[in-house]
């Protein structure tokens, strides 16, 4: 374990209070970890959390159990004829195979009652004292503040007296405050990365000789690794365990992995796509282009030359244009996953710094991901004002440093409809990948966009191979008609007309006519708020196009309104 070497260090100089963050499910970890080296310095180990009124003294499983042999021995000597005596030493050794790095929690005598800082701090007890969520909101016996005192004069006590105590403070999230950043040094495990991942695989499939790999062994493997990223250590092995209880197919089993990391994400307030499924970019062929270079700046080769791809791109336009869609583009191109935030759910929850710190931590260990933000905008509406007393300008400095800093494999892409609604210093993070605007699809774009939806909803008359049914005219009768419209306003259209063709008895059959009724039947969102939209447009000079010139057939053709004429000389 990484943070066992850095605790040990620490030791070395005297430091007596040190803060740990780790995730809940490693905790038998950290409770082998540091019982570990206390055995080694000759100090035993304490737990405490919020859920116990005593100590608890942590003990190796093999310690239990020789305590309960010698126990049996004793009761032997008295009833020699039982004859458990002859017996005692190979079931000893049996134990010790079996449960030598496994810890257990025993109660101990030692009363905290409400105040387990006190306690420690009245007492001279030699030991390793794990605190848990000590850090915690204060209740009115115990405000905050107080602990935050109490944990100060335990530094320099516990540093005068040369004692042999040393304290823990464990945590899912630890925010020091500024009197007791300078005194406590913050350690973090962190989420194992893709090679001690692949090493809990390998040691998962030796122990289970009994596994259906399939006809690839080496892609099951990879497939089950890359299905557990972002998981803790402990999680992953517990994870895995239980999955073998219904399956001994290693495929079967990944999907089930992925499915309980789905789960765990989404309970933090972020949609996990795995293969995000996009057929093209529908018109957007600049901005195709550039993801096609950063898919090439991503390979190895790339770094002997100092290049790398960008961190962060800014999706910039009116709603309903495709902006979202980008973004699984973006990942479905370079292979990655998408994990999927919102900055207002991130606000808005009972820890948001927590909850940005999880996030952050998971997208940089999942091997690869689009971080995506849509409406990213919205979650500054108040930045002028301090109306949420400060929070989104301290998580939007811990969001830049991040971007700054990151060397994992992440793409941070966010959606903005008003640009200006962004802090100057975040909008300069994103210079790296570029600032796009994503405008209303001119009529070459909406052809292809009309083709990608005929085909998904009606693949009889416009799937691939197939030939367009309705002439030139046609189409640009159709696209005339839906001038001005947004990409998402054609997708609708094109899905209500499949569901009036299935519930009239004719499901996959469509005809132009019932597109053009379609049209009829709502205002396009550029007359509606012609003025906001016009707005967002006026000021697409400031970023870089995401659709070049409309070079189609179907391109407005165009027209000088004067022709001109050389003036005419006079010969005489």
């Amino acid at each position: 374990m990484k943070i066992f070497n850095n605790w040990s260090n620490l030791r070395v100089i005297q430091t007596p209070i040190i803060a740990l963050e780790y995730y809940s499910a490693d905790r038998q970890t950290i409770l082998s970890s540091f019982h570990q080296y206390a055995n080694e310095c000759c100090l035993p180990v304490y737990y405490w959390n919020p859920g116990y009124a005593t100590l608890q003294q942590v003990q190796s499983t093999l310690q239990q159990v020789q305590s309960t042999l010698q126990q049996v021995q004793c009761f032997d000597k008295h009833l020699p004829n039982l004859g458990f005596h002859s017996n005692m030493t190979s079931v000893s050794d049996a134990f010790s195979e079996m449960y030598n790095s496994e810890c257990v929690l025993c109660k101990t005598e030692l009363s905290v009652e409400s105040d387990v800082l006190q306690f420690l701090l009245e007492n001279d007890y030699p030991g390793i004292f794990l605190l848990e969520d000590i850090l915690e909101s204060g209740s009115s016996e115990q405000p905050l503040v107080r602990r935050y005192s109490q944990l100060a004069n335990a530094f320099f006590e516990l540093k005068g007296r040369w004692a042999n105590q040393y304290w823990v403070l464990l945590g899912e999230y630890i925010q020091l405050p500024s009197k007791l950043s300078p005194l406590i040094p913050l350690l973090k495990c962190p989420l194992p990365d893709r090679f001690e991942v692949e090493v809990l695989v390998d040691n998962f499939c030796d122990r289970n000789c009994s596994l259906d790999f399939g006809s690839d062994a080496v892609a099951a493997k990879k497939r089950l690794a890359v299905s557990s990223l972002g998981l803790p250590q402990a999680e992953i092995e517990l994870v895995l365990d239980r999955s073998l209880s219904v399956t001994a197919s290693v495929v079967q089993i990944a999907q089930l992995v992925l499915e309980h990391k789905i789960s765990q994400l989404r309970d933090q307030g972020l949609e996990f796509i795995a293969s995000p499924d996009v057929p093209h970019a529908g018109g957007l062929d600049l901005l195709d282009a550039y993801l096609s270079e950063v898919v090439k700046l991503s390979e190895a080769d790339a770094k002997k030359y100092h290049l790398r791809p960008p961190k962060g791109m800014l999706l910039w336009g009116p709603p309903g244009t495709g902006k979202s869609l980008s973004a699984k583009l973006a990942a479905k191109k370079l292979g990655y996953a998408l994990l999927a935030a919102s900055w207002g759910n991130i606000l808005g929850s009972s820890n948001p710094d927590r909850a940005l710190s999880k996030m952050l931590d998971t997208a940089d260990n999942l091997g690869g991901c689009v971080l995506f933000f849509d409406d990213f905008d919205k979650g500054f509406s108040g930045w002028e004002s301090n109306a949420d007393g400060g929070v989104a300008r301290r998580l939007s400095q811990k969001l830049l440093t991040w971007m700054q800093e990151h060397e994992s494999p992440v793409l941070m892409l966010a959606t903005v409809n008003r640009l200006e609604m962004l802090p100057a210093e975040l909008i300069r993070r994103f210079d790296d990948g570029g600032i796009w605007f994503v405008d209303l699809p001119h009529s070459g774009a909406r052809y292809e966009i009309f083709n990608l939806h005929l085909a998904k909803y009606f693949p009889e008359q416009f799937g691939e191979g197939k030939e367009n049914l309705w002439s030139d005219r046609q189409w640009y009768s159709l696209l005339s008609d839906y001038a001005g419209a947004t990409s998402a306003e054609i997708a609708i259209a094109v899905k209500r007309c499949a569901e009036r063709a299935y519930c009239e008895g004719r499901p996959g059959s469509i005809e132009l006519a019932h597109l053009r009724y379609q049209r009829t039947q709502f205002v396009l969102s550029s007359e509606r708020s012609s003025e906001d939209i016009q707005g967002i447009r006026n000021k697409a000079s400031f970023a870089r196009p995401a659709s070049g010139r409309d070079g189609s057939k179907f391109a407005a053709a165009e027209q000088e309104l004067f022709e001109y004429q050389p003036p005419a000389y006079d010969k005489t």
